[in-house]
This record gives C-alpha cells, sequence and structure tokens, in this order.
C-alpha cells in the first residue's frame, strides 16, 4: 500500500512493543549454529586498500560535536581523509574472545554488537580515488570496488535532485542487513537498525566536522533506484540513509547507464529465519516515486502543543578542549557494562547533553524529545527531567529517587538503576508519521541514534561512560506522563561511572 498508508507503523509499533508480560510470555532462544557472520564479503571482486596510517583526527571531541560546517563550502576530500571518516563510523577497532565466541567490535555502538548496517561510497572526487561506487569493508580496511564511473548524479536523482548530493565530492550510503540483527531481536531489529545506523552518523559526522567536511543527511530518496544501483534486494538488505560529503566546485557530469549488478557475496548464515512483520514495514515505508520522494522530503510537522512550563536549570558546560581528542574517543568507546552508584557533577551531565542535542543537517525535521532519570549527579535532585534542547535546560518532572523505576523500565537490568542518569529519547510517532509517512518511523528512530551516539561520545571524552538500552514501551510513556502524553520511547543511553574506573 506504501509509505501513506501509516496504519503499517501504528500496527508494527505496537506488535514489537515489550511489556513486562511479552518478554515472558515469548521467550527467545538463539540459536549459536546460525549466527550471523557480521561482515558482507564479495568473494574474487577487485578491492582497493585504504591507507593504514591512520592518523585520527585530535580535535577535542566536543568540538567536533558542536562544530557546523556549512554546506556551501568547498574543501578537497582526499583519500586519507575519507578512510578516517569511514574508520570512525565503522571501522574494526578491537575484538575480543568470550568462550567460543570472537566479537569484533567497531567504532559505533551497535545493539547486541551485531552490525547490521553496511557502509557504500559514490567516490566523484576524492583525490587519489578513482571515481566509483565502493563497498568499505571493516575487516580489513579495503574498498570492494562495485561500479566504475561518477554515480553522484544518479543518486542526487534518485532523491529529489538534492543539491548537497549533486555537488558532493562523495555519497555515502547505509543499508541494514536485517537477518544479523534479527538474529537476536526478531521483528523489532527494524528500530534496532535504524538505532545502529544513528550512532555509526554520530561518529562520521562528527569525523567529517574535525575534517572540516560538510555532511548532509538524507533519508527520502527512490528505494528501487538505489537498490538497483548498489545490488541489494530491498528485502533482506535494505536502504537507510545517504550521507552527501563535501562541495566539489560544480555538478556531477551525467552518470553511466545502469546494468545489473550481479557480484555473488558469502552467505551470512546456513539458513535464515523470515519474520514478516519486519519485513512488511520495510515494504511499506519505501518510497518508490519522485513524487512520493519530493513529498516527503518537503514535509513538515504539525504544530506540536505547548509542553507544561516548569522553572528551568541551567549549568555551565565543560570547556571542549579538556575533552579528549575525537580519534582517542572513538577508540575507547565501548559499552559500559556495570555503572558504580556514584554521581556524575551536573556540569559534565549538562556538556553531554549539550553537545549531543543538536539536530544535525538533514533532509527532515527535528522529531525526537529528551527525557531523563537523574539519579546521581552533585548539583540536582534526583527525579525525572525533560531537556530543553533549544534552551539547553533541565525542567524538573518530579522529585524523587527513582532507581528501581529505571532499573525496571529498561526491562529490568541493574544498568538503569546503577547509573548517574538515564536518558530517554521519546517521540510523538502518530505526529510524525501523519506528516512524513511510514518514513518517518525510521527518521524517528534515526535521529534518536544519531543523539544517543552522540551522547556515548561526549560522555567517554569526559572520562564517563555509557550504554545504549531497551526498554518496556508502555511503561516508559507512563512514567514521564503527563509531560510525555501521546509519545514513545525510541531509545536509552544510560551514563555514569564504570565500576571498573572507581578509586579505591
Amino acid at each position: 500500500m506504501g509509505n501513506d498508508y501509516i496504519e503499517a507503523s501504528r500496527v508494527f509499533h505496537e506488535i514489537t512493543k515489550h511489556s513486562y508480560t511479552s518478554i515472558r510470555s515469548s521467550p527467545h532462544f538463539l540459536d549459536w549454529d546460525i549466527k550471523p557472520m557480521p561482515y558482507k564479503i564479495y568473494p574474487g571482486a577487485a578491492s582497493v586498500g585504504l591507507p593504514r596510517d591512520l592518523n585520527l583526527s585530535a580535535t577535542p571531541t566536543l568540538s567536533a560535536l558542536s562544530s557546523y560546517v556549512p554546506a556551501g563550502f568547498s574543501a578537497s576530500i582526499e583519500t586519507a581523509a575519507l578512510t578516517r571518516i569511514l574508520f570512525c563510523a565503522g571501522g574494526l577497532t578491537r575484538h575480543k574472545q568470550v568462550g567460543a565466541e570472537e566479537y569484533h567490535f567497531r567504532a559505533a555502538a551497535s545493539a547486541g554488537a551485531l552490525y547490521p548496517i553496511e557502509i557504500y561510497v559514490a567516490a566523484g572526487a576524492v583525490e587519489g580515488l578513482e571515481s566509483g561506487l565502493y563497498h568499505f569493508s571493516p575487516a580489513d580496511l579495503r574498498m570492494t570496488g562495485l561500479r566504475r564511473g561518477d554515480w553522484r548524479g544518479y543518486m542526487a536523482d534518485a532523491a529529489a535532485k538534492r543539491s548537497s548530493i549533486l555537488h558532493a565530492r562523495a555519497v555515502i550510503a547505509l543499508s541494514a542487513i536485517y537477518w544479523r540483527s534479527e538474529w537476536k531481536y526478531r521483528a523489532r531489529a527494524y528500530r534496532y537498525c535504524y538505532w545502529d545506523a544513528g550512532t555509526m552518523l554520530a561518529n562520521l559526522l562528527a569525523a567529517a566536522a574535525a575534517e572540516e567536511i560538510s555532511a548532509d543527511v538524507i533519508t527520502a530518496f527512490e528505494d528501487p533506484a538505489l537498490e538497483a544501483l548498489l545490488g541489494i534486494d530491498g528485502e533482506r538488505e535494505g536502504m537507510v540513509a545517504l550521507v552527501a560529503l563535501g562541495r566539489s566546485d560544480g555538478p556531477a557530469a551525467p552518470s553511466p547507464e545502469i546494468e545489473p549488478l550481479a557480484l555473488e557475496t558469502i552467505a551470512l548464515s546456513s539458513r535464515e529465519v523470515a519474520y514478516p512483520d519486519l519485513a512488511r514495514m520495510h515494504r511499506e515505508s519505501r518510497l518508490v516515486t519522485a513524487d512520493e520522494v519530493a513529498r516527503v522530503a518537503a514535509a513538515k510537522l504539525d504544530s506540536a502543543p505547548p509542553l507544561p512550563s516548569t522553572s528551568e536549570l541551567r549549568f555551565e558546560t565543560i570547556a571542549s578542549e579538556d575533552s579528549t581528542g575525537l580519534g582517542e574517543t572513538i577508540i575507547r568507546r565501548g559499552s559500559s557494562r556495570a555503572f558504580a552508584q556514584d554521581a556524575i557533577t551536573a556540569e559534565e551531565l549538562a556538556t553531554i547533553m549539550a553537545a549531543s542535542s543538536e539536530h544535525p543537517q538533514a533532509d527532515f525535521p527535528p522529531l525526537t524529545d529528551t527525557y531523563l532519570i537523574v539519579n546521581a549527579t552533585d548539583a540536582m535532585e534526583p527525579g525525572a527531567y525533560y531537556y530543553n534542547r533549544q534552551a539547553r535546560a533541565f525542567e524538573m518532572l518530579k522529585a524523587g529517587n527513582f532507581r528501581a523505576d529505571a532499573g525496571y523500565l529498561c526491562l529490568e537490568q541493574q544498568l538503569g538503576m546503577d547509573c548517574s542518569a538515564l536518558v530517554v529519547y521519546m517521540a510523538d510517532l502518530e505526529r510524525t508519521i501523519r506528516a512524513l509517512g511510514n518514513r518517518g518511523y525510521g527518521d524517528a528512530h534515526l535521529e534518536a541514534g544519531i543523539l544517543g551516539g552522540r551522547a556515548y561520545l561526549a560522555a567517554y571524552s569526559l572520562g564517563r561512560g555509557a550504554t545504549g538500552l531497551t526498554f518496556y514501551d508502555n511503561d516508559t510513556s507512563k512514567f514521564f506522563e503527563p509531560h510525555a502524553a501521546g509519545k514513545s520511547p525510541l531509545l536509552m543511553v544510560a551514563l555514569g561511572i564504570p565500576r571498573s574506573r572507581m578509586k579505591s
């Protein structure tokens, strides 16, 4: 029925909600024999080695998170700079053996460390790199050549002739291989794929800013055209977003005629389990015609009802130069496995929230709101808060020790109880899908992932920890009512002092 049939989003959201009862009545046991491989491999295809002397940016992380490079800024992009951006988005940072399983950890956070997001690059004006379409391989820091030629014009045509794509020096395409996440999270994995793409974009945007390269995020495009370009089926692997990097001196030349791409890839598992609800949700969110794309790209949200007014708390923020360099932060970043029940400072929390809350340069409007359960800071009363992103201020909704509530809401995990603050990204999904159609459902989760990914980076740059969490949907909404009436939680990020870093 298509993007305008928004009942698809309503139904999918309801049937993929977690509740105290659903978690217990529908248990899921992992079949380790079919755990999907975390890399997409094109056997026999030619590849290009990327520079291994990365020399990652020493720009303070907080500066990279708050920098804005104007879309019209024309800076060259060298292969080394592109490599740093790709590595910061999805590069392999370390691996660890846990029992019989070897885990390969990457630069950005991923639900369950399953890494469903693939990165493709259309290079058109990158110094030292032949124009062409490539697939980025994080395992060996190489790019597999998929097509020769300049494909920026083709991609711009698929995205309502978006100027940033037509004039970009390179365009990055993100797709999701759903089975990688479905293996653990079943149909709800659709949400998690957008979180993962968002955390990757948080890293990518910060890395681009550190290189003084503009970056524009685009989610309104003709899916079939881009699926044909990348050689993906649009069912097992679907499009998520484009990022236009930099600006060339002139528009891209017309692209070559597209031909079918028939490159063999290695199967991820001996077999896959189908989750029709996820497939249906993705199918109903695809944009097929240029008119659909233009409508979504130009969509505006209805005015939101006024929020209850409460007193605002503002705190000084930490100077950017007091944060670690972006490269060091990304290499150190992980997901904290345990927090100390200890306080961070209000300045640290204010800094993390301010650095992570800027809406990216994108073709979709701001869709999310930020709520918190503050368990322990040195200058804030414990309680539930709304964070006003425009005013950079905290508004108390209710005072009290809600550690037990925080632990319960994030699926009864100790992390929520022990963290210093639990950040909850929420959205009025009904308002969103009425404006953007089913496409807006993914956009909202993507934005939450970007904000959450930025919170990760800001926290680690200050020597603190962070971890992403899922939740009991309706119970979380009820906890923040009446202020959050009509809103749904999209992602939680716990912030605090990792237990292993406690001083003896």
